[in-house]
């Protein structure tokens, strides 16, 4: 095998194989990554880095590749030309591997005890919480249960917790409607609560080394005699497999689980669970995926993919302001309130903020507004910056309402190449949220960028007609709808569009 900045090449055919080939990572000792390989490849075989991964590799490490357990590199590695030594840890100091979606997390190998502990006693206290408040009986679920049946705590390479609970209800609606009672009552105990799906919540709370660490909820229920687990498993699991709960073994406490694990881990991960596979990935067919996006939704859509491309560059000198919002900051002669709509990594924020204009940066994608977030406050700039999801109507319901509270209220929507970006669900609620927001009168500047249909970190863009954007842009109470002139001066050209408001009483 070789290895290079691109990726890593075998150099022999894997055969024909009921199971693809399991590929592991080890960077001084320590998993980084695992992935697998298809069988009846002819040699060689190419599997090129996750982008997350490549972004490590300046230095030196001594690197490890193990396949089905058998090493097939191991040698002291040279990536470019630094003198340093390759560390796979975060800004904080943590160690991260990246995981099998390509995206950075924190493995509990990397983490100590304590952090362990402290996420037990928190998975024990919502047991508790959803038991004695919401009727509601979980027990662990997915890697946590797998960890506890083999090892009998957590598995080195997870970094989460999962809960799983069977709902009574037989609706999509109100099985929906019972989680966000159960966020409701979680967030009443002070825990931070991220709704993904109309069935699967995720609890965030700071760990003891400063990191994150995160306990999933799942609601799981029977249409028939077949057992629906999460948006992954469809399968023929009787009632009596799951209840009554009985307790297993996980880190030195008794923690519940289904009357029979072992039919829950077989459905989940088939009956080969019990051999380690740190590159497995649930592939849910259509049959399954398809009933759960229509019964549930998702407020996720293409969001790993839009926080991969808006983080390939994190130097904060990067944070150069777009051409439009140099024109308009040079354009603007009294002090203007601007809410940017998916603002990026906040360049153009920042760059209006340093012109005496108070802005507010919405954005979909997480963590990507923090370098910008601290520019302002060492510069004591008016611009803050908040995550929105144009996916969830409540989300935006409750943003344009806090928005529209301040005095002054905002009199200018910024949306740059953001109706491109927009998955259709989102796009009424976008609409929905510039209306709100300047229903007292002001102006929408909007820019939708010619660019590629998929972007280097796999997001989807679209194309916008200027037929649906005049109509919705008028359903949502735009008083005139003008076209401006292309800006050609870019790679790229951009059509600009100006949207105004007007005010209640000259309505």
């Amino acid at each position: 095998m070789e290895l290079d900045g691109r990726g890593l090449t075998l150099h022999r055919p894997v055969p024909a194989r009921e199971r693809a080939l399991g590929v592991d990572l080890y960077c001084d000792d320590r998993h980084v990554w695992s992935t697998t390989i298809a069988g009846g490849q002819a040699a060689p075989v190419f599997v090129a880095w996750p982008r997350p991964l490549a972004g490590f590799l300046e230095g030196v490490a001594r690197f490890r590749v193990e396949a089905d357990g058998e090493v097939l590199y191991d040698r002291e590695t040279r990536f470019g030309t630094a003198d340093k030594r390759i560390e796979f840890v975060d800004r904080a100091g943590i160690p991260i591997m990246i995981d099998k979606w390509g995206l950075m997390q924190r493995p509990f190998t990397g983490r100590g005890p304590e952090v362990i502990d402290r996420m037990v006693e928190v998975t024990e206290d919502m047991v508790r919480i959803l038991r004695e408040e919401c009727d509601v009986h979980a027990w662990i679920a997915f890697g946590t249960l797998l960890g506890a049946a083999r090892e009998g705590g957590v598995i080195g390479h997870d970094s989460d917790i999962d809960l799983a609970y069977v709902s009574r209800h037989t609706t999509p609606a109100a099985m929906a409607r019972e989680l966000f009672t159960i966020t409701r009552v979680l967030r009443r105990h002070g825990l931070r609560v991220l709704v993904k799906s109309g069935s699967f919540i995720t609890v965030l709370f700071e760990a003891a080394d400063g990191g994150n660490a995160s306990i999933d909820l799942y609601t799981c229920f029977y249409v028939g005699d077949l057992l629906h687990e999460t948006a992954t498993v469809r399968a023929p699991v009787p009632r009596s497999a799951i209840e009554p709960l009985g307790e297993i073994a996980f880190e030195g406490r008794m923690l519940p689980a289904p009357a029979d694990p072992e039919a829950l881990l077989a459905a989940s991960y088939g009956p080969g669970w019990r051999t380690p596979d740190p590159s497995f990935r649930h592939q849910p067919g259509p049959d399954i995926a398809r009933r759960f996006d229509g019964w549930f939704g998702s407020t996720m859509r293409q969001r790993r993919e839009w926080e991969r491309t808006l983080r390939r560059e994190r130097a904060e000198e990067d944070l150069a302001p777009s051409t439009l919002a140099r024109e308009l900051g040079e354009r603007w002669t009294t002090p203007h309130t601007v809410v940017d709509i998916g603002c990026g990594r906040g360049a153009d924020a920042l760059h209006l903020a340093g012109r005496g204009h108070r802005v507010v940066g919405l954005d979909y994608a997480r963590g990507v507004t923090r370098a910008a977030a601290r520019r302002a406050r060492a510069e004591d700039l008016p611009a803050s910056f908040a995550g929105t999801n144009l996916l969830v109507l409540r989300d935006v319901l409750t943003r344009a309402a806090e928005l529209t509270r301040t005095d002054p209220r905002p009199d200018t929507v910024l949306a740059r190449d953001v109706l491109p970006a927009l998955h259709p669900d989102a796009w009424e609620n976008f609409w929905r949220l510039t209306g709100l927001l300047l229903r007292g009168g002001g102006v929408a500047h909007i820019e939708n960028v010619r660019g590629p249909a998929l972007t280097d970190g796999g997001a989807r863009r679209r194309e916008v007609s200027a037929e649906a954007l005049v109509a919705a842009a008028r359903r949502a109470g735009a008083a005139t709808v003008v076209r401006e002139p292309d800006d050609t001066s870019g790679e790229e050209p951009a059509e600009r569009w100006i949207l105004t408001w007007n005010r209640r009483e000259d309505r």
